[in-house]
């Protein structure tokens, strides 16, 4: 019996890493991150919080886990941000993992925000992933 919490983030960090997301112009972001380096450009995407719940049958362990996953963007307006989130949505959502340990996972959208940070220039958008993992 076991979590699987520290093997799906690198799973998850796998997908988008592979991904290649870009900035609306093309551009590859500046990396994924679950710690920011300082002084890091924009855009980047962090992968932050987790709850894990566990939601074990009599005779099967399961786990549901909430991943936040953040986008972090100075162009002005919404299109980056928003083009940004598209493609960790495509990277992340039902899409097939391989986690260590783990016989089963399935990971699915739950919801998105957009905010406009405090210096009215840093746009910074927030999208929940449900993920549910199941021991081998």
């Amino acid at each position: 019996m076991a979590l699987h919490s520290w093997e799906l983030q690198k799973a998850v960090y796998g997908k988008l890493t592979a991904a290649s997301i870009t900035d609306y112009a093309g551009d590859a972001i500046t990396g994924v991150f679950d710690d920011v380096p300082t002084d890091t450009a924009y855009p980047y995407v962090v992968i932050g919080d987790e709850t894990a719940t566990n939601i074990s049958a009599k005779d099967k362990d399961f786990h549901e886990h909430t991943l936040t996953i953040h986008i972090w963007s100075q162009y002005r307006g919404n299109r980056d941000i928003k083009e940004i989130m598209e493609q960790v949505y495509a990277a992340l959502n039902d899409v097939s993992y391989t986690v260590s340990g783990a016989s089963g996972v399935n990971l699915k959208h739950e919801f998105q925000t957009t905010l406009t940070e405090g210096d009215g220039i840093t746009r910074h958008g927030v999208m929940r992933f449900r993920a549910v993992v199941s021991d081998n």
